[in-house]
């Protein structure tokens, strides 16, 4: 009993620094895709109160290269041991071909928006890549968290 003891004690210390790691992972994607939902909505209203003529084209191309500057950002994020502590579902890591095929076409999807709206081209040139992006956020979220 007495070395029991002992061994279980080490084995838990040794594993904490692992679990904190894991939270901190969950955590630091999750940071970050709350900071896109909200440049999402942004963005959407922007695009459904505006006139073409009245478009923030200045304010909405900043968002932009906001999503794409941290769109490799939370991916790095989903590692080995998360997988049960997170809303993300198994199919993250059953499935990492289909899930990277996602990543890839949200960064393909916001490469797209950033360029649009740093063309000058208003509302219009913008309406399309960002139904596009926003499709790509609730696909992945379908298959990979809802």
């Amino acid at each position: 009993m007495k070395r029991t003891f002992p061994a279980a004690a080490c084995l838990l210390l040794a594993a904490a620094p692992l679990a904190h790691a894991d939270r901190a992972d969950i955590k630091a994607r999750q940071q970050i895709m709350k900071e896109w939902a909200g440049i999402n909505k942004q963005m959407g209203r922007m695009i459904k109160s505006a006139q073409a003529d009245k478009f923030p084209q200045t304010d909405f191309a900043r968002l932009a290269a906001e999503l794409k500057q941290t769109a490799d950002e939370p991916w790095k994020h989903f590692t080995a041991g998360t997988q049960r502590r997170s809303d993300a579902l198994e199919t993250v890591w059953t499935q990492p071909a289909a899930f990277q095929a996602a990543v890839k076409d949200f960064t393909s999807a916001v490469n797209a928006l950033d360029a649009a709206a740093r063309s000058g081209g208003g509302l219009n040139a913008v309406k399309v890549p960002y139904e596009k992006m926003s499709q790509s956020c609730k696909a992945c979220h379908k298959q990979f968290k809802d």
